[in-house]
């Protein structure tokens, strides 16, 4: 049933008259993050600052510069992933009033149609105009004025946010609809199984949250050893620079650091 209403949604989105309204309004691509200019100068700043004291505690030399572009790009990249990440989350924290607001709607004797224009109100209070959640009821607004079914656009929702907890409500929605009068019924399961499990999935993030900022402060700890070593024991440090052995060590300890910095990251990080 699941393949056949999924088939069912995709054919309505991919309809010329939908696309054609579609193409007016700007969606957001939640697997994509394309940097302002503001942000590229922002962390490609951060990201060659980073570089450069890198080459200093390790190489203390010119010829590292190369590898201060390379720490910059990664940087770039992997705040790209955390941006994408963390928008991803936001939409799906802030999904789960949306459908509190709604469930609210209906038993208020409004239709879904209707409830969704309600709930607007309601999260605009919330997150403001600019918050995700905000933007994408108001796009829902736009699509339902030119005769889109409510359903495909949670569903059209769910795949470009790739959260299976949206495209499982839209799914679960078009059921709804098609019973008629226990759609308020399978609405609200439907509300307390998805609120439930994104509940927990924020208590989870809130324990972490020590964590990560743990895991943060120790990755400053290995360049504040070398950093102190250099101040104070710059004789016995020096040893390490301008010279093959040295270089190989340094690269070695490099090598080790990012590795379990990687890890680090991996461990107190969800993804939704």
């Amino acid at each position: 049933m699941t393949l056949c209403i999924r088939k069912s949604l995709e054919n309505m989105k991919s309809s010329p008259r939908n696309k054609k309204a579609a193409g007016k309004n700007r969606k957001i691509i939640y697997s994509t993050y394309k940097y302002s200019a503001a942000e590229l100068i922002k962390y490609g700043a951060v990201g060659a600052a980073a570089g450069l004291i890198i080459c200093w505690l390790c190489y203390h030399s010119v010829y590292s510069i190369p590898l201060a572009f390379a720490v910059m790009l990664i940087y770039l990249k992997t705040k790209k992933t955390s941006l994408i990440e963390k928008r991803k989350k936001q939409l799906l924290f802030h999904f789960k009033d949306f459908l509190g607001a709604l469930h609210s709607s209906l038993n208020s004797g409004y239709s879904v149609e209707n409830g969704i224009a309600e709930a607007l109100e309601d999260i605009r209070q919330l997150y403001g105009d600019k918050d995700v959640m905000t933007v994408e009821i108001k796009f829902m607004l736009q699509g339902l004025k030119i005769g889109r079914p409510v359903e495909e656009l949670f569903y059209d929702l769910g795949e470009r946010s790739t959260l299976s907890d949206i495209r499982l409500f839209a799914e679960l929605l078009s059921i709804g609809k098609k019973q008629g009068g226990r759609l308020g019924k399978i609405l609200g399961d439907t509300r307390y199984i998805i609120c439930g499990k994104i509940d927990t999935e924020q208590e989870i993030d809130r324990q972490l949250s020590a964590k990560k900022y743990e895991q943060k402060i120790m990755c400053f700890m290995p360049a504040c050893v070398i950093l102190y070593m250099r101040l104070t024991f710059s004789g016995f440090i020096e040893q390490l620079y301008g010279n093959t052995p040295g270089v190989i060590i340094m690269s070695i300890c490099l090598a080790v650091y990012a590795g379990a910095y990687y890890m680090g990251k991996k461990i107190v990080s969800i993804k939704v």
